[in-house]
């Protein structure tokens, strides 16, 4: 079963810094051989920087709180190959707590899977009411769920890769029934080499994956990906100015251009 842990802090003046500082600390805490990381943040809609996560705190209302969660997958059950999706399962848990509350959560939260064994999620949720005992229940077994609805789906893939994508002999269909069955080897024309016919039910080879350009924050050395539209590239994290690309044209545009 996943464990879930919980407390919180009220908004007001003296406890927005408190909030940022544990931005700070679920983005940087140093790994388990005391060197600075800097680690990735994350929300409901995808990445972000640490500015975004600042303003999150500043734009809370009135009589917020400010709670700080941590998500952890059982290794024995559910992280058994350190393999789940933590940001989808992060956002499908949070995103469950907002439709039993009624109600929208903000938050931001940072994969720590480099000072401990065991996998886990910070994570900094601004909750417009108090949760009570049913409601942190519900979150335990709501990850629970979760994580071992992507072990399954995990297993099965895993399954089915090593078996090189082939179908078990119970599951394919009876050559010596089916009506319109054709040899599996043809003669050409002119009868000199045989052909042989390529099976249906073999998937396509996968196509290379074109790598997603990255480069590295010089002054938070934070590793980050390029955006796709052309322009001044700025760090996600602390927003300094990187350099400037441009979008390389596609091919028809080369082709008018030749």
């Amino acid at each position: 079963m996943a464990v879930v842990r919980a407390n919180y802090v009220k908004r007001g003046e003296g406890e927005r810094p408190g909030a940022k500082a544990n931005i700070q600390y679920i983005q940087q805490r140093t790994d388990r051989d005391k060197e600075k990381q800097t680690r990735i943040l994350f929300d409901n809609s995808g990445i972000l920087g640490r500015i975004e996560a600042f303003q999150m705190i500043d734009d809370a209302p009135k009589g917020s709180l400010f709670y700080r969660l941590k998500l952890s997958p059982d290794p024995k059950t559910e992280d058994t190959k350190l393999d789940l999706d933590m940001q989808t399962l992060t956002r499908n848990t949070m995103q469950s707590l907002s439709d039993r509350l009624n109600i929208d959560i903000p938050w931001v939260a940072a994969l720590h899977d480099d000072h401990s064994d065991v996998r886990h999620i910070h994570l900094l949720a601004v909750i417009s009411q108090k949760l009570n005992r049913q409601d942190l229940t519900f979150l335990i077994q709501e990850s629970t769920r979760i994580s071992l609805e992507q072990r399954r789906g995990l297993d099965i893939g895993q399954s089915v890769h090593h078996s090189g994508g082939r179908q078990t002999t119970n599951q394919l269909p009876n050559a010596t029934t089916r009506p319109h069955n054709r040899p599996s080897v043809r003669q050409d024309t002119d009868q000199s080499q045989p052909t042989y016919s390529v099976n249906r039910g073999v998937p396509r080879a996968t196509r290379p994956v074109t790598p997603v350009p990255t480069c590295t924050c010089y002054r938070c050395h934070f590793h980050q990906t390029h955006k796709k539209q052309a322009g001044i590239h700025r760090c996600v994290s602390c927003g300094v100015t990187l350099h400037q690309k441009q979008l390389r044209l596609d091919r028809k545009e080369l082709g008018r251009r030749r």
